[in-house]
């Protein structure tokens, strides 16, 4: 169990280092410096703005966000880039009424003076709880027409918005606490980019909602359904969860993850096609829930105590519940979504990313690894002894050609026809699939890679590559090892 902790507190801090995705006062501090920036540019435009803009550039970091950060100032400031960048920002614009109001509801931000109670959340940075259930002004009624353009842009999608009270309050400060205190370093992290949170019950055509990010219509905001939730440990991942999609969104405004944004992928796990950027998005989340999951399971004795043992708990079954999974689903866990993400994204679907994306998803895939092989890898028992028995051959009937300027190679399934883009790893064991045994591949492929490789994370590598491949019906398994041939 130790050791298991020591993983989880070395990932932990790994995943708030990165200088362009982890380390959130940096990508805070961007994100300031992006929005002072803005307004002096509008402000030469919108000649009204001038005294705004004055007063912006006096404003303390801490106020300043309280201006910037409020879902509809931040949302007309991102309409005011986006004419801006269009050469249309022109006057009358409504960033002109906006600004002005948001400085005079100092030190409340502007939507949270407007809110006909006031609950806040968290210590550290903290959140104000939404209050528009009957909307009583311009700013109240702006905040619900975004909240239905989120839930009921849909005819199976809808949703209602529910008034905070003292107990949703306690419930919430209690999830933050109990996500501080077992990630400290990259849940404080996702915590600081969520300004506000609503409270909702809603459907979307997937089903109950149980959290949502604001995303676009809403910026800043995160949306929580306690009563489906039920437990602090959910609520904590639900947290977690959507602070992440926040936190992602705050470091993408100045960097590209997708070169190909366009494109779609299909997951084995849904039965819509994902865009590449949401796939990224999503790998970043299944990465901390993972993380989430081990440092519940690693936890000190003092916090089941205080929360309760997740174990304990009643929830229905999903892939994100530190409570309860669906472990007769292959892909019933967040660190099985990881691990499927994660392949697939270093591998097939790499040709899909910006450097700087795969430079992303490198450092998710190696923070990961430690705590995925300490603390879960053993429940793939199974799955793994029954890879290794078999042997390995190419799928008949493809098509390749290699790029070595571009280090891959292309291969070509008439079967399924799609061109597959392999690394140099995925390569390598595609070249080692001739019909040999697991067990003979394993040597090959170590005598490459051991110079460079620990064994244990080669042999890690070789199962989730060949898995990759065999999934991709590029590499089928001919027999098991005893069988006849």
């Amino acid at each position: 169990m130790t050791s298991g902790l020591g993983v989880v507190q070395t990932a932990d801090r790994a995943l708030s280092k990165h200088p362009v995705f982890g380390d959130s006062p940096r990508i805070l501090a961007k994100v300031m410096t992006r929005y002072r920036f803005g307004v002096e540019l509008f402000a030469e435009r919108l000649p009204s703005l001038a005294r705004a803009a004055s007063t912006v550039e006096a404003l303390s970091d801490a106020d300043a966000r309280r201006v910037f950060f409020d879902p509809l100032v931040r949302l007309t400031l991102e309409q005011a880039f986006s004419d801006l960048e269009a050469g249309h920002l022109v006057s009358p614009h409504p960033l002109e009424e906006m600004l002005p109001g948001a400085l005079e509801a100092l030190p409340l931000g502007l939507c949270e003076s407007r809110m006909p109670s006031r609950f806040r959340v968290g210590s550290e940075v903290p959140k104000w709880l939404w209050d528009v259930a009957r909307p009583a002004d311009p700013y109240s009624r702006a905040l619900h027409a975004a909240f239905d353009g989120v839930f009921g842009a849909k005819s199976k999608s809808g949703g209602t918005l529910l008034s905070p009270d003292a107990t949703a309050q306690r419930k919430i400060n209690d999830s933050i606490e109990l996500l501080s205190l077992l990630l400290p370093d990259s849940g404080a992290s996702a915590l600081t980019h969520i300004e506000a949170i609503a409270l909702l019950s809603a459907r979307l055509e997937g089903g109950t909602v149980l959290s949502a990010a604001g995303g676009d219509l809403t910026p800043s905001t995160i949306f929580l359904s306690l009563e489906e939730l039920g437990n602090p440990w959910d609520v904590a991942g639900c947290l977690l969860h959507e602070g992440l999609h926040m936190k992602l969104f705050d470091a993408t405004r100045s960097v590209a993850l997708a070169a190909r944004p366009e494109e779609t992928i299909q997951v084995p796990w849904r039965d819509i096609r994902w865009s590449i950027v949401r796939t990224v998005f999503a790998y970043h989340v299944y990465v901390h829930l993972s993380l989430f999951k081990a440092a519940a399971l690693t936890a000190d004795r003092t916090l089941t105590e205080r929360f309760g043992d997740p174990s304990a708990y009643v929830s229905r079954p999903h892939a994100m519940s530190v409570v309860n999974n669906d472990s007769a689903s292959r892909y019933g866990r967040s660190v099985d979504r990881a691990r499927y993400l994660g392949e697939m994204l270093l591998t097939e679907w790499a040709h899909l990313l910006t450097p700087q994306g795969r430079d992303f998803v490198r450092w998710l895939s190696e923070s990961l690894a430690p705590v995925d092989r300490a603390l879960f890898l053993k429940d793939a028992g199974p799955r793994a002894r029954e890879q290794e028995r078999a042997a390995y051959r190419k799928v008949n009937g493809l098509r390749v050609r290699p790029s070595k300027q571009g280090e891959c190679l292309m291969v070509f399934s008439p079967a399924a026809p799609r061109i597959h883009w392999l690394d140099l790893n995925a390569w390598l064991i595609f070249e080692l699939s001739d019909g040999r045994t697991y067990s003979d591949m394993e040597r090959a492929y170590l005598e490459v890679v051991g110079a460079r490789v620990a064994p244990d994370e080669a042999r890690r590598q070789l199962r989730s590559g060949l898995d990759s491949l065999v999934r991709s019906t590029l590499v089928e398994p001919t027999r098991q090892q005893g069988d006849v041939a």
